[in-house]
């Protein structure tokens, strides 16, 4: 897992369940991680990732950063059944001082949605005393960490965020196509391709005949989202 080695963030935006999802999924010392900022104006927290590496202006930082959560909702999403969480101000870290803002204006389609959030468990011993449990990755960073090894999960898990269909899905299925599947069957590989080429719901094709048993979009939506998955599962497996 990578080490971020630059001084660079991204201010988290969003509601304050969904943030703190974030930094309890995210934090270091893996890649990428969640950190508490304070200065004069109040706390806030902030995205750090290697991605930012080697990046030398905050409008490129601005720039990147919009791909990154655009993922990282994606992970949050099907992990912590989270909203999405948007990129706010540009963070840089000087040596010596407060953090420095830079700020970019982006307009986001709000939403409000009532869910469970994450609960932070605490383990102590007879005593008493906080046991604190080793230091490992979160599922979410684990994808992210499979993104970086194969950047076609990334594409894929774009296509999978806010209300995709059936484009939206065939795009994913044709990042993950020749990736392992979880035994998804032959049978309901077709059913899926065939009803999504079928008619207006991915590209209009005399040659594509709709299937005797047409895919319901919901079934579609988790056939992808296993296949997506299960391709993630074996990258890992490969790259311990």
């Amino acid at each position: 897992m990578g080490q971020v080695s630059n001084g660079w963030g991204v201010e988290l935006n969003g509601p304050e369940e969904d943030q703190k999802a974030w930094r309890i999924l995210l934090k270091p010392p893996f890649d990428p991680f969640v950190e508490e900022v304070k200065d004069e104006r109040g706390d806030y927290l902030a995205l750090r990732s290697s991605t930012f590496d080697g990046i030398a202006t905050s409008k490129e930082v601005h720039r990147v950063a919009k791909r990154l959560f655009s993922t990282l909702n994606v992970a949050m999403s099907k992990n912590a059944d989270t909203d999405p969480v948007t990129n706010g101000s540009v963070i840089e870290f000087v040596p010596s001082g407060l953090p420095r803002k830079h700020h970019y204006l982006e307009v986001e389609p709000a939403t409000v949605r009532l869910h469970g959030g994450i609960v932070e468990m605490t383990l102590k011993d007879a005593q008493g005393n906080v046991i604190e449990p080793p230091a490992a990755p979160s599922r979410v960073q684990l994808w992210m960490r499979a993104e970086a090894l194969q950047p076609e999960i990334g594409s894929a898990l774009r296509y999978l965020a806010g209300k995709f269909g059936w484009f939206e899905l065939y795009k994913a299925y044709e990042a993950v196509r020749n990736m392992p599947n979880g035994d998804i069957s032959n049978s309901e590989i077709k059913r899926f391709t065939q009803t999504a080429n079928a008619g207006e719901r991915h590209h209009p094709n005399d040659k594509n005949k709709s299937h005797k048993r047409p895919m319901e979009l919901w079934e579609a939506r988790a056939l992808i989202t296993q296949w997506v998955s299960a391709a993630i599962d074996d990258i890992l497996a490969k790259n311990p």
